[in-house]
């Protein structure tokens, strides 16, 4: 059996030489290009987003599956490690900047945030108030669970699962397991 991981190395030099090519092409060409691929299903709407997110997110390893309709804000301050796979429905803003390590799993409708809204100003509406930013790190070996929110800030360090549908609003440890809302150590692994 043929898997993504052997199919990227068999092709990662075609891929690599797309990836320089058009990354000659102005930057909000590739932005709308990405955002016109995001729905192209199977093997070649995964290589068309890697070619595209190569060169617009601030780094990106071998081996990036992004999966259909996958929405990511402020790309350019983005980093993507080896071996990392984004599902569909997850939306990562990245104006705060966002890092993901190697050997990382997001499972589908997850959201990763690095900003935040603040509510100081009480003269103005709360949506007009100054906004935080916060970098977000995921770091290696993580595994987050369907429809989970990372919240800006935070650090999920290695070898952590997060489960479907937890709300993490603080770090999270090594080699644990973490579910809830708010998230809270469910077991040490």
């Amino acid at each position: 059996m043929i898997t993504g991981r052997n199919l990227f190395l068999r092709f990662s030099p075609l891929l690599e030489g797309c990836a320089k090519v058009i990354g000659l092409l102005p930057r909000c060409i590739r932005i709308l290009l990405l955002q016109m691929f995001r729905n192209t299903r199977g093997k070649l709407g995964i290589a068309i987003r890697y070619i595209l997110v190569k060169t617009l997110a601030k780094s990106c390893g071998r081996n990036v599956s992004i999966k259909q309709y996958v929405f990511l804000e402020n790309i350019h301050n983005i980093s993507f490690g080896n071996n990392v796979s984004v599902h569909p429905f997850c939306y990562l803003e990245g104006a705060g900047g966002i890092e993901i390590r190697d050997d990382v799993s997001l499972a589908h409708n997850t959201s990763i945030l690095s900003v935040n809204h603040t509510w100081c100003e009480s003269e103005i509406p709360i949506k007009y108030n100054h906004i935080d930013y916060n970098s977000t790190v995921i770091c290696n070996d993580v595994w987050v669970g369907c429809g989970c929110r990372i919240m800006a800030g935070v650090t999920i360090n290695t070898r952590s699962i997060i489960a479907a549908g937890a709300v993490v609003t603080k770090d999270v440890e090594p080699h644990t397991i973490v579910g809830g809302v708010p998230a809270e150590i469910i077991k040490r692994i």
